[in-house]
C-alpha cells in the first residue's frame, strides 16, 4: 500500500471531479481517486486518500491544502516530482493527527483517568471483546469509538446500538437481520443485521445489560463461533467483528438473579475497563468544563466564554450523578441564556442545587450502595466518613454475618469491627 493510500484506512470508491466537489459529493466513510485517468505529459493518475467532513471536522483545512495541490492545472509550472513531495508532506501531517484523533476526545488530567486511557490504547492494538463498565453519561461510547479508531480495524465500519431504545423483537432483527417474510412488514429480499454491516470492524452494544434472554443466548453464539442466523432464516453466516459492550448495571447482581446469563458474562468480560465517574476525578473538571463551554459556544455562535475561579471551585464540589452529560446540558443551557463573557457562581445556584440534592455513589465492586443525603449546604467531611462508615459497616455484615468475616474483608481487627457495632448501634436488637 503507497503512501497516498493508507492516511485514512476505510472502504473507498472510484470517483472523478474537480477540486472539492469530489469531496462534497462521496458518501460517507468512502475515499476517493481524484484526478483523471489520462493525463497529457504526465501519464499518472492522482489517488488520494481522505477522511470526510462528518467524520473528523479537523482535517478540513489538510483536506484543503491537498485539494490545492491536485488542483494545480497539470500543464502549470509544478512537475509531478514537486506536486508529489508536497502531497507526501501534507499526507504526513494528517497521518500523524490520525493517531491522536482516537483518544484526543477523551479530556482528563488526573491520574486515575490517566491509567484508564493507557489501558484502552493498549487493548485497542487487539481483537478481544472489551467490555466497560461506568454510570451514565461516563462517556463509554467515547472510549468504544477511540478503541476502533486506534485498533487495526479502523478501515472497516463503527456501529453503535443502544439495546435498552429498542424492543425485545426489533432488537434482535436489527442485530442479527431477517429473511423476506419472516415477519409481517418484513422488507422484500430481507435485511443485513448490524453484525452483517460491521463486517472488519467494531460494533459497541450500548446497555448490554437490557438485553432480553432470547437475544443473549444469540450474542452468545457470536461470541463463541462467529456465527449468526438471519431472523427467519436457516444459513449460517459467518461474521469477523469485534464486540465492544457497555452497561452501567451490576451484572453480577443480575447473574445471581437469574436476570442475565452467566457464560455470556465470562464471554464479555474478556477485558474490563471501569470509567471512573466524575465525582472520583474532579481534578479533570476545569479541563473538560472549558473544553464543553468551547464547543458550545461554536455551536451557539457566541465569543469565547470563560470560568472564572470561583465558578471552578463550584464546580468540583459538585457530585454529578450524571456525570459529563450532565455537565454539558447544564453548561448549554447557562450559555444559552446569558451574555457575559464569565459564568460566576450566580449562574450556576439553581443548578447546582438540583445537582446537590441527592447522591447515590456506587463503588468499583460494583454491589456497595452508598447514600449521603445533601441538603443546601454539604455535610462536614467529618459527619460524610462516619455515615460512610456506618452504611459500609452495616452491608458488609448483612452478607458476611461474622464479625472476623468483615474485618478480614476491611482490613481491620475483629475488636474493630466490635467496637464500630457497638459506637454506630449495629446488631443491637
Amino acid at each position: 500500500m503507497g503512501f497516498l493510500e493508507r492516511v485514512i484506512q476505510i472502504d473507498f470508491v472510484d470517483r472523478l471531479g474537480l477540486g472539492m466537489e469530489i469531496f462534497e459529493g462521496c458518501e460517507k466513510n468512502s475515499v476517493d481517486k481524484i484526478g483523471m485517468e489520462v493525463i497529457p505529459d504526465q501519464g499518472m493518475f492522482i489517488k488520494f486518500r481522505c477522511v470526510f467532513i462528518d467524520q473528523v471536522q479537523r482535517l478540513i483545512k489538510d483536506l484543503e491544502e491537498v485539494k490545492g495541490v491536485l488542483s494545480v492545472n497539470l500543464r502549470d509550472q509544478m512537475p509531478y516530482e514537486e506536486r508529489e513531495h508536497k502531497l507526501k508532506e501534507i499526507i504526513s501531517k494528517i497521518d500523524c493527527k490520525k493517531q491522536l484523533l482516537a483518544f484526543e476526545e477523551i479530556i482528563y488530567q488526573s491520574v486515575k483517568m490517566r491509567r484508564v486511557v493507557e489501558t484502552a490504547k493498549m487493548v485497542a492494538k487487539g481483537t478481544s471483546t472489551v467490555l466497560l463498565r461506568g454510570e451514565s453519561g461516563t462517556g463509554k461510547e467515547l472510549f468504544a469509538r477511540a478503541i476502533h479508531m486506534e485498533s487495526l480495524r479502523a478501515q472497516a465500519p463503527f456501529i453503535p446500538i443502544n439495546c435498552a431504545a429498542l424492543p425485545d423483537s426489533l432488537l434482535e432483527s436489527e442485530l442479527f437481520g431477517y429473511e423476506e417474510g419472516s415477519f409481517t412488514g418484513a422488507a422484500k429480499g430481507g435485511k443485513k443485521g448490524l453484525f452483517e454491516q460491521a463486517e472488519q470492524g467494531t460494533i459497541f452494544l450500548d446497555e448490554i445489560g437490557e438485553i432480553p434472554t432470547q437475544v443473549q443466548i444469540r450474542l452468545l453464539r457470536v461470541l463463541q463461533e462467529g456465527m449468526i442466523r438471519r431472523v427467519g432464516g436457516v444459513k449460517e453466516l459467518s461474521v469477523d467483528v469485534r464486540i465492544v459492550a457497555a452497561t452501567h448495571r451490576n451484572l453480577e447482581e443480575m447473574i445471581q438473579k437469574g436476570e442475565f446469563r452467566e457464560d455470556l458474562y465470562y464471554r464479555l468480560n474478556v477485558i474490563p475497563l471501569r470509567i471512573p465517574p466524575l465525582r472520583e476525578r474532579s481534578e479533570d473538571i476545569p479541563l473538560i468544563a472549558q473544553h464543553l463551554i468551547r464547543k458550545i459556544s461554536e455551536k451557539l455562535g457566541k465569543s469565547e466564554i470563560h470560568l472564572t475561579k470561583e465558578s471552578i471551585d463550584l464546580l468540583m464540589s459538585q457530585p454529578w450523578p450524571g456525570n459529563v452529560r450532565q455537565l454539558e446540558n447544564i453548561l448549554e443551557c447557562i450559555i444559552n441564556v446569558q451574555d457575559s463573557a464569565e459564568l460566576k457562581p450566580q449562574h450556576f445556584h439553581e443548578w447546582t442545587e438540583l445537582v446537590s440534592t441527592h447522591y447515590t455513589g456506587e463503588c468499583e465492586a460494583g454491589n456497595l450502595q452508598i447514600q449521603i443525603p445533601v441538603d443546601k449546604e454539604w455535610p462536614t467531611l467529618k459527619k460524610i466518613v462516619s455515615d460512610v462508615e456506618r452504611q459500609v459497616l452495616t452491608q458488609v455484615l448483612a452478607t458476611h454475618s461474622s464479625s472476623r468475616k468483615a474485618g478480614r474483608i476491611l482490613g481491620v481487627s475483629n475488636t474493630t469491627i466490635l467496637n464500630k457495632m457497638k459506637s454506630y448501634g449495629i446488631g443491637n436488637d
